[in-house]
């Protein structure tokens, strides 16, 4: 078997398209469908199922794109290996990750990062979970941090660890509607105020279930914002409840700033570590991943 045809394979099989993957590898992308071509021939299956928007894994294209995956991951730490003692953890290390992540999760780990290795530079976007999938599919960043996991064949996720949520509101708001019970107090703040969400949450089947399960019904909403910091804003502003990554909201909850409404159980959601596939990570960012939960 030809390994030339099967680093072209996994190229094509990683962008999803034979044009951009031939820019990749800088060769026409006649030469490289001829590639593809002569390995099916030469194998006798079929790779790719053909169509004008791309190319999608047949089963067998599927098995095989997961052998070369850790076929050529290992050849990338071989060589990462030989060079090693050259490497320096130094350079931009670009990633991206929503803003929440960004304003009140990752400041204290970066700037341990940085006095530790003063010669990285930390590149940062921000953006919605779709987003952050394009930085990634265009490489324009190397990794990205975050709690949604979209279903994109060019895309894998591991699981970093989980993050509790906290039902919040301002603390005179609580006061003002306390009643008999914690549930009762709940449901009147919430019939007078209104619930903080993000937009379209009602019509999105996780989070629909999730506000099922925390009320016991959809509750009415308030106000609809994509930002979760700006959620957060509008709790801090006595307007309603929001529910929040408890990183978020843990200073204002410990200063009195903000009153943490008991649940019966709150719910963990996890933190995913998003890469391109087939991506190698440069050492800066293996270091602060490696690092980030230590």
């Amino acid at each position: 078997m030809e390994l030339n045809y099967l680093r072209v394979f996994y190229e094509v099989a990683c962008t999803g398209k034979f044009s951009e993957s031939a820019k990749k590898l800088h060769i026409s992308q006649s030469a490289l469908s001829r590639s593809v071509s002569l390995l099916e021939e030469s194998e006798g299956i079929t790779l790719f199922e053909r169509s004008k928007s791309g190319v999608t894994l047949t089963q067998k294209g599927q098995e095989i794109f997961r052998l070369c995956d850790q076929l050529f991951k290992k050849e990338k730490e071989i060589e990462n290996l030989c060079r090693g003692v050259q490497e320096k953890c130094e350079g931009y290390m670009r990633f991206a990750s929503s803003d929440h992540l960004i304003n009140d999760f990752l400041p204290e780990p970066l700037l341990k990062f940085k006095r530790k290795h003063p010669g990285i530079v930390p590149s940062i976007r921000t953006g919605t979970p779709e987003e952050i999938t394009d930085f990634l599919l265009r490489d324009e960043c190397e990794f990205a941090l975050m709690f949604a996991k979209i279903n994109t064949p060019q895309i894998e996720f591991k699981k970093l660890h989980s993050e509790k949520m906290a039902l919040v509101c301002h603390p005179e708001l609580w006061r003002e509607c306390r009643s008999s019970s914690n549930d009762k107090t709940l449901r009147k703040l919430i019939s007078r105020y209104g619930y903080i969400s993000s937009i379209d949450a009602k019509l999105g089947r996780r989070s629909s279930q999730v506000m099922l399960e925390l009320f016991g019904e959809i509750p009415p909403i308030g106000f609809e914002v994509n930002s979760q910091e700006s959620q957060k804003r509008f709790c801090l502003a006595r307007e309603g409840a929001a529910y929040l990554a408890r990183f978020m909201v843990k200073k204002e909850i410990e200063n009195g700033e903000l009153f943490e409404i008991p649940v019966e159980s709150a719910h963990e959601f996890p933190l995913w570590l998003a890469t391109a596939k087939g991506k190698q990570l440069s050492l800066a960012s293996r270091t602060f991943l490696s690092d980030l939960f230590v």
